[in-house]
Formats: C-alpha cells, sequence, structure tokens
C-alpha cells in the first residue's frame, strides 16, 4: 500500500515537470538538467567564447596578423575550450559512478562547491590564457566572454540542477556513457579552434 501511494505521488510530480522538460533523452530528469538554467548559462557562456574566436578568425583575414600569433591565440583557446570542457566530463562521470552518484543526490550544496571551484579554475585559465592573448594580439578589437560576472549565476543554477536529481534516483541509474555524451557532452561542449566556422 505504502508503495502504491508513493508510485501515484510520483507519477502525479512527473507529468508537470515532464511537460516543463522538453528534450530528446528519454529520461525527463535529464531533460530537466538539460533544460535548466545552468546549461542555459554555461551553453551561453560558450557561445561567447566561440563568437570571440570566430570574430578573430574574421580579423585575421582583414589584418595580418603573424603566423605566430594567429597559433597563439589558437593554442590559448583550445587549452581553455578543454578546461571546461573537463567540467562537463567531470560531470558526466559523476553521473555515471555509483559513489559519486549517492553522493552528489545526499550532498547537492558540497558538489556543487566542487564544480564551481573547477569552473573558477578553468574561467581563470580562460581569463590569463585566451581572453589575454586574443587582447594582445587584437589591441583589444576583438571581445572575449566575461566567464566571471557570468559564473556566479552558473553555479546558482547548477545547485538547483543538481537538486533536481535527488526526485530521480531511479531514473539515474539507467544513464550510459553513450546517453550522456550523446545529450551532454557533444550537445554542450565547448568546440575546438577548428570546428567553428
Amino acid at each position: 500500500m505504502k508503495y502504491l501511494i508513493s508510485l501515484i505521488v510520483f507519477m502525479s510530480l512527473s507529468g508537470p515537470v515532464a511537460a516543463q522538460c522538453p528534450g530528446n533523452s528519454p529520461y525527463w530528469g535529464l531533460n530537466c538538467f538539460l533544460n535548466s538554467d545552468f546549461i542555459l548559462k554555461f551553453e551561453e557562456a560558450r557561445s561567447r567564447a566561440e563568437q570571440s574566436v570566430h570574430d578573430f578568425k574574421v580579423m585575421s583575414e582583414q589584418e595580418e596578423f603573424g603566423e605566430e600569433d594567429v597559433q597563439r591565440v589558437m593554442d590559448a583557446y583550445n587549452a581553455s575550450a578543454n578546461r571546461f570542457n573537463d567540467v562537463l566530463y567531470k560531470i558526466k562521470d559523476d553521473l555515471l559512478d555509483r559513489r559519486k552518484r549517492k553522493y552528489l543526490i545526499h550532498y547537492p550544496d558540497d558538489y556543487a562547491l566542487q564544480i564551481e571551484a573547477e569552473l573558477n579554475k578553468a574561467s581563470n585559465f580562460y581569463d590569463d590564457n585566451y581572453a589575454r592573448t586574443v587582447t594582445e594580439v587584437t589591441g583589444g578589437q576583438v571581445q572575449t566572454a566575461a566567464f566571471l560576472t557570468l559564473l556566479p549565476e552558473i553555479i546558482k543554477y547548477f545547485k538547483v540542477g543538481i537538486a533536481l536529481f535527488k526526485k530521480v534516483k531511479k531514473e539515474i541509474r539507467k544513464y550510459n556513457e553513450e546517453l550522456m555524451d550523446l545529450h551532454l557532452i557533444q550537445a554542450y561542449r565547448f568546440h575546438s579552434w577548428d570546428e567553428i566556422a
């Protein structure tokens, strides 16, 4: 009887949540996370970074930057993109690891602090490497994403997104490598220099 009541409550909650969380994943909890403000803000930051690469490439066709300078900017961007992608890989790996899943479900605030630290490192690396290099090479003509201004919002929304996984403990156990690669990594990763037109 207790199980039946829990099932009815769960089913009644999942209907409205599912309606609010469109997506291609077969799991509404994952769809909700992928439609969370955390992912939207992360994607916004990624788009800004990639736009600056695009702007630099357009400018480099008109200006005469040295090959070495273009290579420096490219290397700095790719290294920075890898740092942000590492954060996505960490989230993916943690959602697939049974022990880490338990930890993030029971201690979402602590887990959010870990991700905040990783995002801070990636953001500082981006500012110290890519942003500084592209500013030096272009004389400040190319705008770079101000990750530090977006970071507090990204972290705030991450805590909310992670709290969602408490509601879908059984669903989370069904996540697999292929699913996470398709819906999290491929969809939201920072593209490499060569992939940005």
